[in-house]
């Protein structure tokens, strides 16, 4: 098969879990024999033209200039120049803002990966969210097969007439990690417990700051302070000596030593889905305090914690397990990650959707 995925800032990683995804599963798929185009924004660090014997095609992305719409533009040129192609399946990773040029998309060869809930993203309030619920309408009615990749997402767009199969994110196993490559950068080895994500409401990270500061547990909390509402959690609790504002950590070494060496990996993501980071904590063995929900709780099996306030973390933040039992419970989440989210078997179940509608 001729395979085009879109949707995405492209591949090698360096944003999120669609270009994760797309950066793991694409080789598989060449391996096994297809034909695989990544669409990769022309303002990639990494200008690369195949990675792996995956074709990259770089398309024009204004983003900078432009903002929001240069998205909208980015996504309309990626589905013009996939259309020219003979593409014998065009996965669509999202529709936030490609549903707008759903009625451009060949129905009869477009699988849509529709993440989560976008709507329901306290980032997305106020007219946002009825476009967003008009576009998942739109992306939902043009695609052929509908990607849910957690179940409670599945059981949420049966409403729509078209199929649906539910296939997950993935993550690897990571079984050592060097103590001191966090100790060049500054970072706690120990007694520590960890916080990386978007820095927005919808991900609880304001509870999960004010559970730190009530605990006095240190807490390393990674991600992007630089916007609005990360500025202002910043002035609150910058003053809390327990808390450590590293700021966004792109080395995946390093981030991957934090999961491996935290006593529990806090986990504030709420709005639909499988999270990504989630399933990397858990690949890494960490012990996980994860924000109580559907999905969170689907993704755990009944590992870690669940919480739903910061009184509720607060308290389990005094109380962690002791170190046997962290350890345990992180084999655990490895196993769980072994079983059900490796990326081989996630490859082979898209394959197996792709070959089912080709």
């Amino acid at each position: 098969m001729k395979i085009a995925v879109l949707g995405s800032r492209g591949i090698p990683n360096r944003y999120g879990g669609f270009e994760e995804m797309a950066e793991r599963v694409c080789p598989l798929w060449v391996r096994a024999g297809h034909q695989v185009t990544v669409y990769t924004v022309s303002d990639h660090p990494e200008k690369l033209e195949k990675l792996e014997g995956v074709e990259i095609t770089h398309i024009f992305n204004p983003e900078k200039t432009l903002g929001l719409a240069g998205q909208f533009i980015y996504d309309l040129r990626c589905i013009l120049d996939a259309k020219k192609k003979d593409y014998d399946i065009i996965l669509q990773l999202g529709y936030t803002t490609s549903g707008i040029w759903s009625f451009l998309w060949p129905k009869q060869k477009t699988v849509t990966n529709m993440d989560g809930l976008e709507h329901q993203r306290a980032k997305y309030k106020g007219p946002l969210a009825p476009f967003l619920r008009w576009s998942e309408r739109r992306a939902a009615k043009r695609s052929k097969l509908l990607v849910a990749d957690n179940p409670m997402i599945a059981d949420y767009l049966t409403k729509y007439k078209t199929p649906c199969t539910t296939i997950a994110y993935g993550a690897e196993i990571v079984s050592t990690t060097d103590t001191e490559l966090l100790k060049s950068k500054g970072l706690p080895t120990q007694d520590f417990v960890l916080h990386i994500g978007r820095v927005q409401p919808d991900n609880h990270v304001k509870e999960i700051l004010e559970s730190a500061k009530e605990s006095g547990k240190t807490l390393v909390a990674v991600g992007d302070y630089s916007t609005t509402y990360g500025k202002k959690l910043y002035r609150k609790y910058q003053a809390c000596e327990n808390i450590v504002f590293p700021g966004t950590i792109y080395e995946k070494d390093v981030v991957n030593a934090l999961r491996k060496h935290c006593e529990a990996y806090l986990h504030g993501h709420s709005a639909g889905g499988t999270n990504p980071a989630l399933l990397e904590a858990m690949g890494c063995g960490a012990f996980v305090l994860a924000h109580s929900n559907p999905f969170n709780a689907s993704v755990l099996g009944g590992l870690g914690g669940l919480w739903n306030s910061e009184e509720e973390l607060t308290a389990m933040l005094q109380n962690l397990p002791n170190k046997e039992v962290q350890i345990e419970q992180g084999s655990l989440a490895q196993a769980r990650i072994e079983a059900h989210f490796n990326w081989p078997k996630i490859a082979q179940e898209y394959l197996k959707a792709f070959e089912g509608i080709n």
